[in-house]
């Protein structure tokens, strides 16, 4: 073995991302790609809301290492609900159980809620 390095220092590695999930005032989601900052991933999600989304935008979220489900019983904010979880299926599953609580709270047919979207996070290689 040489001294100028680790047997180690030629290993690759991966580099956790951030994703953004902002909405807009009708309750779309807009979802970033995986980016390297959590900064990044806001104005990301944040500038594809302004561009295709109707009316104010805001930041739902920002996830890292998980997945993110949105669920809502149609357009408007009032039953939409961003959740992040370590897998795509238990996000899934409580965003369902809360949009389906703010369906019944506002007296609306519970069956309605459907899933929207789903993203996960995707380590970066890096060398």
């Amino acid at each position: 073995m040489s001294s100028t390095g680790s047997p180690y220092s030629n290993r690759p590695s991966w580099a956790q991302t951030v994703r953004g999930v902002a909405m807009d005032a009708r309750g779309d989601t807009f979802i970033s790609n995986s980016m390297r900052s959590r900064g990044k991933a806001k104005r990301a999600s944040m500038k594809e809301c302004r561009e295709f989304g109707k009316g104010e935008c805001t930041l739902a979220t920002l996830f890292q290492a998980q997945c993110v489900a949105v669920a809502h019983a149609g357009l408007g904010t009032e039953t939409t609900s961003v959740v992040a979880a370590m897998s795509e299926q238990g996000a899934v599953i409580v965003a369902m159980q809360q949009c389906s609580a703010k369906a019944a709270w506002r007296q609306m047919p519970q069956d309605q809620c459907r899933i929207a979207n789903t993203a996960c996070t995707a380590d970066l290689f890096i060398r």
